[in-house]
């Protein structure tokens, strides 16, 4: 999402139970279905990532939950899609109590938490409660984690006569996806890149994230593929502005969506022929063209990623389905 200036109140992390819905309408899917078959994958994951834009002055959410909203809108692509795993950005912490009433009401369950990154938000309600939330499908093996980044960039938000600092981080859940242990992180960063670095080493921390645990990673991270700062999450595909050769841990979903190698959303890297496999590109998931939201997952257990993109009026991003196959 375009910078917003956001404020921090405090950390809240919320486990909440809840799933089941009415099946509700997409616009067609922008992928073209050119993903090639792995001898080599098991069972598949499937994540759902969207920033609903819940209280942003750009969109008409304005906090709400019902008929219209993203909250509405997300209930009934979750009923469609049955993701194993769903992150979500920019979701006031009314929001998410509401999708765990509405889930529960339904009669299934997902499980998730909520992080609030700033709590100046008056479209929120009371407590102005601003953040992202993750939720698995089986239960949570263990409790969430919140790890702030160390470099803000020196970013607020201001409203209600007030100006506060930003709070952006990643949020994870250690949970299983098809009965096998995973960690499902989330995050929303910022237009700095040493945030996106940061996130390069602490995923290559074995203290913290064990090389034998399978990852997913989903976010907006307001940067594009070509950016210096994606190095560290792909594993290939040298963009231009790159400092190094990419080392990171990961697939990303649209990686091997052939219709965007040379196309591409702005700021993606063009893989010319003779076209390779996997590129470091993808359809654009913002309205201004770009691709900044991204579900990665990491390569020594995963394979065959793909994805689909939706269009929905109530954000100006689309609605993100990435699926996985696990490695046998």
């Amino acid at each position: 999402m375009r910078r917003r200036r956001l404020a921090a109140l405090g950390l809240v992390l919320v486990l909440a139970a809840a799933l089941g819905w009415a099946r509700g309408g997409a616009d067609a899917p922008l992928w073209d279905g050119s993903g090639e078959a792995d001898p080599a994958a098991g069972d598949a994951v499937v994540v759902l990532q969207w920033n609903i834009c819940g209280a942003a002055h750009q969109c008409s959410n304005g906090g709400g939950t019902g008929k219209g909203t993203s909250v509405a809108r997300l209930v009934d692509e979750v009923a469609l899609r049955h993701p194993d795993l769903l992150g979500v950005n920019e979701i006031c912490r009314g929001q998410f109590e509401a999708l765990q009433a509405v889930f529960k009401e339904r009669g299934l369950a997902l499980r998730g938490a909520y992080q609030q990154m700033h709590g100046n938000v008056p479209a929120c309600g009371d407590d102005s409660s601003y953040g992202l939330a993750v939720f698995s499908r089986e239960p949570p093996t263990g409790p969430p984690s919140y790890r702030p980044f160390t470099d803000t960039d020196g970013e607020t938000y201001r409203a209600a006569g007030r100006s506060e600092p930003v709070l952006r981080g990643l949020l994870c859940l250690p949970t299983r996806a098809r009965g096998r242990e995973v960690t499902f992180c989330g995050t929303h960063a910022g237009t700095a890149d040493s945030q996106l670095k940061e996130l390069h080493r602490w995923f290559g921390d074995p203290a913290l994230f064990a090389p034998t645990t399978p990852v997913i990673l989903a976010g907006d991270l307001n940067q594009q593929p070509n950016e210096g700062s994606l190095a560290g999450l792909y594993g290939h595909t040298r963009g231009e502005k790159d400092q190094h050769d990419p080392d990171g841990r990961f697939l990303e979903a649209d990686e091997r969506n052939r219709r965007w190698f040379k196309m591409g959303g702005t700021g993606g890297v063009r893989c010319q022929d003779p076209a390779p496999a996997r590129c470091r590109n993808g359809a654009p998931t913002a309205e201004d063209g770009r691709k900044i939201d991204y579900v990665f997952a990491t390569e020594a257990h995963f394979t065959a990623p793909r994805a689909v993109t939706i269009k929905a009026p109530e954000s100006d991003h689309v609605l993100y389905e990435g699926v996985f196959q696990f490695r046998r």
